[in-house]
């Protein structure tokens, strides 16, 4: 079982080298207890706005955050973080939710493969959006690139020449579109902006953002390919 605890929170102005630093030394130790991926994010309108996504792996993760909860250490940092580095006026730490996921790979994709006919023009798109999401670049070679998030990976390859008169239609026989979680609806509602920013093509825009159905909170785009990619907020 893994656990997935989210923060949101607003740091000091002045205060990001501070942060950043105080971020490695508190992923040291939670290393000396746990496996755990950690992802910090800001909004990009708000300098201040932060969000932290821990996930905590192994076959004890409530156990491995007790003892982390109880590291003076680690409790020594957060009492520096509360006192030097989180907004004076906005002290609210808000956890956003908990949730409880098989940490098993038996039946997850393993890795997915896209072709490209400009992988330059690919890698700029997806390096971008995968960073978002906490993927970090994993493969590199001449005629491709890869990004991984735990154990799952995304390859691009450049297409031979002599395919590249073969045009992608999503409508076809074969691959419509990936969707990738997202943290929270807070995270659609910033990557649409920084989509619309980057003049991204924005799907289904006349029922954004619920064109996935009434229960659904998601943004659709398309890469540089035109494939349909969805984030979808839980």
């Amino acid at each position: 079982m893994a656990l997935t605890r989210v923060y949101k929170y607003r740091i000091r102005e002045g205060t990001e080298e501070k942060y950043l630093k105080l971020q490695e030394e508190v992923l040291d130790l939670y290393r000396k207890y746990a496996e755990v991926d950690v992802l910090f994010l800001h909004d990009s309108k708000d300098s201040t706005s932060r969000t932290e996504v821990i996930r905590f792996f192994g076959s004890t993760p409530q156990s491995d955050i007790q003892k982390i909860d109880s590291d003076p250490q680690i409790l020594n940092l957060f009492n520096f973080f509360q006192a030097e580095i989180l907004h004076p006026e906005l002290r609210e730490i808000h956890e956003e939710n908990l949730i409880s996921e098989s940490v098993s790979s038996a039946g997850k994709p393993h890795h997915i493969e896209l072709y490209c006919s400009d992988l330059k023009k690919s890698r700029e798109f997806w390096s971008w959006f995968l960073s978002t999401l906490g993927y970090k670049q994993f493969q590199e070679w001449h005629e491709g690139i890869s990004f991984k998030l735990a154990d799952t990976y995304i390859v691009f390859v450049q297409e031979e020449a002599k395919h590249l008169d073969s045009i992608y239609n999503r409508c076809r026989p074969g691959l419509n579109h990936l969707a990738f979680h997202a943290t929270s609806r807070q995270q659609v509602d910033e990557l649409t902006s920084q989509l619309r920013e980057r003049q991204v093509r924005i799907l289904y825009e006349d029922r954004h953002p619920h064109a996935g159905g009434s229960g659904s909170y998601a943004v659709f785009f398309e890469d540089p390919e035109r494939i349909k990619v969805e984030l979808v907020a839980p």
